[in-house]
């Protein structure tokens, strides 16, 4: 069966999924494990394992079903963008793999560790990109808000993930394949960013001191997925905060919240309309547009902006809740 895939997709010209081994695939069961160990060791001894819990888990996991689905189609085509580039078109030799057999021994690993932090900096530099404008183009957003739209925090959480996004999330990559980093290095390094952030979606482990300065965790993630004004768009970094700070994006939780989701939070467990709930509403802001530049503005400016009516961009909340806060103290 799997050479009848592979073969399927080298004769429409396209790498095969099954070529690629995914690391995640390994920690499944893991991840299994770990949300069970939250429900028993943590939100059944708290009383918080209650019927919204269970029925957004459950919209969680279809979400990572649909997007496993999805995945292993984008695959083909992004390995195969990857691998075009990187022979026709890439920069240097320097980031790259001689003999890619010998890729896959413990030698070549152990005398190029200095390539995988290389790798590990380039794509979580890339990723906080990703996923900064996810957050601030309403286009990426309409992909991206899935994940933003359960009303708790948990391990399972983790699963959500939104079904457009995986159609541009790699598009970041693109300049580092050019400069001559291998794809499957990327690739693999993209999965293992994604295992790492597995861990911070959840309630149960408190500040780490020195860590949350360093590296997503817990406590950097609650901010990330809170509702408070102050809280929302920081702390974008996937395993390494030092973007956050570079580009003044972190901010420490001052105070542990139970208010998570979104701006205005969608009341649905229905996974298809989970997806399409905000790439619908940007279709009828589009509609109603006066004019072709307010057309272009609901599609590319950030989420909350309107033509008409309060301006509920972040940037604009956050700028009048410090005026507020400002006045109040004078």
């Amino acid at each position: 069966m799997k050479e009848q895939i592979s073969d399927f997709f080298n004769k429409i010209g396209l790498f095969s999924p099954l070529d690629f081994t995914d690391p995640v695939t390994y920690f499944i069961p893991g991840f299994i494990l770990l949300i069970a160990g939250e429900i028993f060791l943590y939100q059944i001894p708290h009383k918080l394992f209650t019927k919204r819990m269970i029925k957004d888990d459950l919209s969680s996991v279809g979400l990572g079903i649909g997007s496993v689905l999805l995945d292993f189609g984008m695959k083909a085509i992004t390995l195969s963008v990857y691998f075009w580039i990187y022979n026709n078109f890439r920069l240097t030799d320097y980031f790259g793999i001689e003999n890619f057999n010998d890729f896959f021994t413990w030698k070549w690993q152990l005398d190029h560790w200095w390539l995988w932090l290389l790798v590990l900096i380039v794509q979580d530099f890339g990723f906080y990109w990703h996923h900064r404008l996810s957050h601030k183009i309403r286009l990426f957003w309409t992909g991206h808000v899935n994940h933003h739209s359960a009303t708790h925090l948990s391990l399972a959480i983790a699963l959500r993930q939104g079904w457009f996004e995986i159609a541009y999330r790699d598009i970041w990559y693109l300049p580092f394949i050019l400069i001559g980093f291998h794809p499957i290095m990327i690739v693999m390094m993209h999965q293992f960013n994604l295992i790492f952030q597995f861990w911070p979606h959840t309630d149960a482990i408190g500040k780490l001191g020195w860590f949350d300065k360093l590296f997503n965790s817990p406590s950097n993630h609650r901010v990330h997925h809170s509702r408070k004004i102050e809280d929302l768009d920081k702390n974008y970094g996937g395993i390494l905060m030092l973007w956050d700070h570079l580009f003044g994006t972190y901010k420490a939780e001052e105070q542990k919240t139970t208010d998570y989701g979104i701006l205005h939070n969608i009341s649905t467990y229905n996974v298809f309309h989970i997806v399409f709930d905000e790439f619908g509403k940007m279709v009828k802001d589009v509609k109603r547009a006066p004019n072709w530049k307010a057309k272009m503005n609901y599609i590319f400016k950030a989420p909350g902006w309107k033509h008409d009516g309060k301006d509920e961009r972040i940037s604009i909340l956050q700028n009048d809740l410090k005026q507020k806060s400002n006045s109040e103290t004078q």
